[in-house]
């Protein structure tokens, strides 16, 4: 009885160690190491596109429009009281182009837009001598009879930076250094964009009364200079 009891006994204990056995195959196995096969990708070369940039021109104030003669006529027949002679320089202009044409797009390329002065002037002594006869003759010295210039504020809003100024242009010296020009300025043009100012400034003039002029007079007038420079 004793022997077979310690025959089942050994058999327990066989069992058991092939179970632990098994038991501990998972654990040994955690001890392995595995890798991952894989394949390298390949890449095609490629190019960016060639650009090609064009210039845009460079802005500059032109002078156009300035006519050679401007012709002043009378509001009526001389009768020996004083008469109103009245011109305009219909087309006078400034405006900012890169190529002379107005309405050409230009850039000032980041920088600070250029100003742009007008100024028009007469000589010393100016005024109207009459042919044939010197019976209407007559200076611009005094203010009743100067020659006066205005330009026209439709043709340049205020808004666009121009101001404007109507000056007596006496002819006589020293009155000439002082009120014998007239200045426009406009600044703040749009960069990018033409910018123009069609200021056709209006000439007037009166003839004195009490003149006693020869049947039909014509009035030989002055040189008016005009001037564009850059501020």
């Amino acid at each position: 009885m004793n022997s077979i009891h310690a025959s089942l006994g050994n058999t327990k204990h066989r069992t058991l160690k092939k179970t632990l056995a098994l038991l501990s195959l998972p654990l040994l196995a955690t001890t392995f190491s595995y890798g991952i096969v894989g394949s390298t990708s390949s890449f095609a070369a490629g190019t960016i596109p060639q650009a090609t940039v064009a210039k845009m021109g460079t802005c500059a104030w032109q002078l156009a429009g300035v006519s050679p003669t401007v012709v002043l006529t009378p509001a009526s027949a001389y009768a020996g009281t004083s008469d109103q002679l009245t011109g305009t320089d219909a087309s006078a202009n400034m405006f900012v182009s890169a190529d002379g044409i107005q309405g050409t797009a230009c850039s000032w390329f980041g920088g600070t837009p250029a100003g742009a002065t007008i100024t028009t002037s007469i000589g010393n002594n100016a005024g109207f001598v009459s042919t044939p006869a010197a019976g209407l003759d007559y200076s611009f010295v005094t203010g009743a009879s100067s020659l006066t210039y205005a330009p026209s504020s439709a043709g340049c809003p205020t808004g666009t930076g121009t101001t404007y100024t109507t000056f007596s242009m006496f002819g006589a010296s020293p009155l000439n250094t002082t009120r014998a020009t007239v200045v426009i300025s406009k600044t703040g043009s749009v960069i990018g964009t033409s910018t123009s100012c069609l200021f056709s400034p209006t000439y007037t003039s009166s003839i004195p009364a009490g003149l006693t002029p020869t049947g039909t007079n014509n009035l030989a007038a002055p040189s008016v200079t005009t001037t564009l420079s850059i501020q």
